[in-house]
């Protein structure tokens, strides 16, 4: 597919191609499904159990999953067929929440099997989110994948808060039941959404060389040697786990934020998560637009890195509900901008037959961070206080940004087009073949 400059709106164009609207449909559904049985089955465990300690269990049984499997979810999909990848995962995930309302219409509730069924969820998203991510730029030409990545990040932020939304109606009208078996449907319809799409053999598997049938495990070490050696790569994952981590923490407690520190309600609650979506939506826009992906390393660690600390330091210092709102709308935006970069030059940068092994090792250190950041954070406020905690953390988050600002690997990383590799230095050391310009470039 011959890159070439879109005419007119890049969204008409990206409507306009068959395949990646199924992909965009498929993966609404499966958001908007899920995002509103999270809140069903959080809802079902706290009010038969009582128990914060087991509502942490359901949210760590998908976490646990995911730091388990991404990796080898992410070998899987640089060794196989990838859009049947993605229709297996979701008839899995179909099933396996099919399973949970079945088992509580004739059993009644039982923490197992709900704990089991929600690894089982997790575990095949991480087969089927790298696979997502390295399918689509063979969907569109290069000079839409940016285009296509905002698109697809602002709509599910928007229906992440929406799902929210309505999950609370059905469980004070209908009753949680139904948002699990919605998300069954929803991860069903997916697939079917899916298994209509054809695609040529060359775009759904990667292309490998007569001969090379290297062994599963082989291929797991050398996805982990390219990242290693790929410095631009290797240097934005690492910022990645410090700045999840602040993250993390900021928005895990902004509800104590809000509470205690700006003496809100759950309106003032409700605002801020608005805000944050809002904001991640605009942000996630921007990319095309401004052309980011030319600099995706400096759109990466300047936004999320130390602007993004900067704001959260003032979200302690100046404790005011309009500010906090405007605040966190930018920690949004700037994190969607950020995040929708990485992936963009990501997908345009890292060779075709290495993407799924990329997108689930960074995974892996994206997600393994996250019950770090949830106990350390508990245990920092338990200690000193929301507004101590929030402080320390924007001035960590701060340090590293700043220090990550001097890695002139990442600080370079970007991609100008097809006839121009930016990071020719990390091809030749990590040993893929061709130039980066020729590796996925539309």
């Amino acid at each position: 597919m011959a890159a070439r400059t879109p005419t007119g709106s890049p969204y008409v164009a990206l409507f306009r191609t068959g395949a990646f609207v199924r992909v965009f449909t498929a993966g609404l559904g499966s958001i908007a499904g899920s995002s509103i049985a999270g809140v069903c089955l959080i809802w079902i465990v706290f009010t038969r159990t009582g128990s914060a300690i087991d509502v942490a269990l359901l949210g760590a049984s998908g976490i646990a999953a995911a730091v388990a499997f991404s990796a080898f979810g992410g070998t899987w999909v640089d060794r196989y067929d990838r859009r049947r990848l993605m229709v297996a995962a979701d008839f899995a995930r179909a099933a396996a929440m099919a399973g949970i309302a079945l088992d509580l219409v004739v059993r009644g509730f039982d923490l197992i099997p709900i704990l089991a069924a929600y690894f089982v969820v997790g575990a095949f998203s991480t087969v089927f989110n790298p696979a997502e991510q390295a399918i689509v730029p063979s969907l569109v030409e290069a000079p839409l994948v940016a285009d296509a990545n905002g698109l697809v990040r602002s709509s599910r932020s928007a229906l992440q808060f929406v799902g929210t939304a309505v999950a609370g109606a059905l469980i004070v009208t209908v009753g949680p039941l139904l948002g699990v078996v919605l998300n069954a449907a929803t991860f069903l319809g997916s697939g079917l959404i899916l298994l209509g799409m054809t695609l040529p053999a060359h775009l759904a598997r990667p292309a490998r060389a007569a001969g090379d049938r290297p062994g599963y495990f082989d291929d797991v070490k050398a996805g982990f040697r390219w990242l290693y050696r790929a410095r631009g790569f290797f240097q934005l994952t690492l910022s990645a786990m410090f700045f999840n981590f602040c993250a993390g923490i900021i928005g895990t407690f902004l509800v104590i934020f809000a509470t205690l520190v700006l003496h809100g309600s759950a309106l003032v609650f409700a605002g801020l998560l608005a805000a944050e979506v809002a904001g991640q939506g605009l942000g996630s826009l921007l990319v095309g637009p401004t052309h980011a992906v030319r600099w995706a390393g400096r759109a990466w660690v300047v936004p999320y890195g130390s602007a993004s600390a900067v704001l959260a330091l003032l979200l302690v210092l100046v404790p005011s509900v309009p500010v906090s709102i405007a605040l966190v709308f930018g920690l949004g935006l700037l994190g969607g901008f950020a995040g929708t970069a990485w992936l963009t030059a990501a997908q345009l940068l890292v060779p075709t037959e290495m993407q799924g092994r990329y997108f689930g090792i960074d995974a892996f250190g994206s997600v393994a961070i996250l019950p770090a950041a949830q106990i350390g954070g508990a245990l920092l406020i338990a200690r000193y206080g929301i507004g101590a905690t929030y402080l320390l953390t924007a001035i960590f988050w701060l340090g590293t940004g700043l220090l990550f600002l001097v890695p002139r690997a990442m600080w370079n990383l970007g991609y100008r087009g097809p006839q121009t590799p930016i990071l020719r230095t990390d091809v030749d050391v990590a040993g893929t073949r061709g130039s980066l310009g020729g590796s996925r470039s539309g």
